[in-house]
């Protein structure tokens, strides 16, 4: 990217006032999951006095039926839930990335053993298998215990990223098979440019942008996942964002009158995947000549 095309994406992107709301509730719910868990005595398994509502001092999202502490419930299951969301998308990326490059480049048998991948992912029900490989792995007790959340988010996070990849080669592989026939790619083969050269220096760069739409996406995507799979009982960790809410609402929490310690979760997370949508229009109207306002 130049420093003119720098400069332009700067100012339309200082234009985007969407573009900067997202972005702040995108990092606030990144920094309440990070250093949240340091603001609270309580443990998501501490017991206190039941059904206080928020802002109540020392318990600001409240607590449930039970005494539990909705703030600490919310923080660390957000640090577990976002950590899986950030693998997956970053596994996904990869994987998709790595494969778009290589068929689009290469084409022949490679590009049509990627594309039949593609099309097996597109038509099987992958949260089906994500729901059986979850429930054989996550239960296994041959984890030592002070390992095992670590290892159930990285698991989690990777299956999750493993079945989510074929959109994203199949989009890279359309992209790149643009650029190969681009006149800056033939010179480049003529002046004796390798392969991995000509994708590294002048396929890449010029595809940054789009990678960069295609993680947040990834990353939107890979969380609403996890967020399903912990609603449906396969957690990476018992205190996951979502597999608490499942059971307040088991607990009885909306016959209770305890509407907090369910809206306030949910509020959190809806916001951070619809901001993370947001960013991904903003960006794509700054980074698409053809949607760009100036």
């Amino acid at each position: 990217m130049t420093s003119l095309s720098r400069s332009i994406t700067w100012i339309l992107l200082k234009r985007k006032i969407r573009f900067w709301i997202c972005l702040g509730i995108v990092v606030s719910v990144i920094l309440l999951a990070i250093i949240g868990p340091y603001f609270t005595p309580y443990r998501p398994v501490d017991h206190t006095t039941p059904r206080l509502p928020p802002l109540t001092p020392g318990h600001p999202f409240g607590t449930d039926n039970l005494g539990y502490d909705i703030y600490s419930s919310t923080v660390y299951g957000l640090r577990v839930s976002l950590s899986v969301g950030f693998i997956a998308a970053l596994v996904a990326t990869i994987v998709g990335v790595l494969l778009g490059l290589i068929a689009g480049y290469k084409g022949g048998l490679i590009d049509q053993i990627v594309d039949g991948a593609t099309n097996l992912l597109l038509t099987i029900p992958t949260i089906f298998i994500m729901i059986v490989i979850g429930s054989f792995y996550l239960q296994s007790e041959g984890i030592p215990a002070k390992y095992r959340e670590l290892v159930n988010i990285v698991f989690l996070g990777s299956t999750i990223g493993l079945l989510s990849w074929h959109w994203t080669a199949r989009a890279v592989r359309a992209q790149v098979m643009a650029l190969k026939i681009s006149d800056y790619i033939v010179v480049s083969k003529l002046s004796g440019n390798s392969d991995f050269k000509i994708i590294v220096k002048d396929i890449l760069p010029n595809i940054a942008s789009y990678i960069l739409l295609v993680f947040v996406i990834q990353l939107a995507n890979g969380l609403s996942a996890t967020v399903t799979l912990e609603f449906l009982g396969i957690k990476a960790s018992d205190w996951s964002l979502f597999a608490r809410v499942n059971q307040w609402l088991q607990m009885g929490v909306l016959w209770a009158g305890v509407w907090w310690a369910w809206l306030i979760p949910g509020i959190i997370i809806v916001a951070f995947i619809a901001s993370l949508y947001l960013i991904v229009l903003s960006l794509d109207e700054v980074f698409n000549p053809r949607l760009r306002k100036v």
